[in-house]
């Protein structure tokens, strides 16, 4: 499976921001079910009377013409990664990893805010030229 060509910023975005990387992929089926997986698995102690949160993370360059295209078929993994995890009890929030700036240009469509809030989409801004995470957007 080829890596988005921000997955090493966004590792180690989340890395600084004190997230501990467990898969990389997470594997969510394997071969013989389908074999799916998202790009990261990270967990992150927030305190210890909460336990660890665990999250699942599908990195996106949006790389191709079309942002509106690849925006549609990011949430289609995002769902069906959502729905995988909830059928096999994979303890983890499933989260799309974007550049904030292309974050920027989609939110201008008022179509595209309509489908994030609608779909409960969890989204990581990220910015590839400081490797941080810019914010999260539940």
């Amino acid at each position: 499976m080829a890596k988005d060509f921000y997955h090493i910023i966004v590792r180690d975005a989340l890395e600084k921001d004190g997230w501990t990387i467990t898969d990389d992929p997470l594997t969510l089926l394997t071969r013989e079910e389908g074999g799916i997986q998202t790009d990261l698995g990270a967990e992150k102690i927030i305190v210890a009377e909460r336990g660890a949160t665990k999250i699942a993370v599908e990195v996106k360059s949006f790389l191709n013409p079309s942002l509106i295209h690849d925006f549609i078929r990011a949430i289609g993994q995002f769902q069906a990664y959502s729905i995988v995890m909830r059928k096999k009890n994979i303890d983890r929030r499933m989260y799309i990893a974007m550049p904030w700036f292309i974050y920027d240009r989609l939110s201008e469509f008022q179509f595209i805010q309509d489908i994030i809030q609608e779909a409960q989409i969890k989204l990581i801004l990220f910015n590839p030229n400081t490797t941080s995470i810019e914010s999260w957007i539940e």
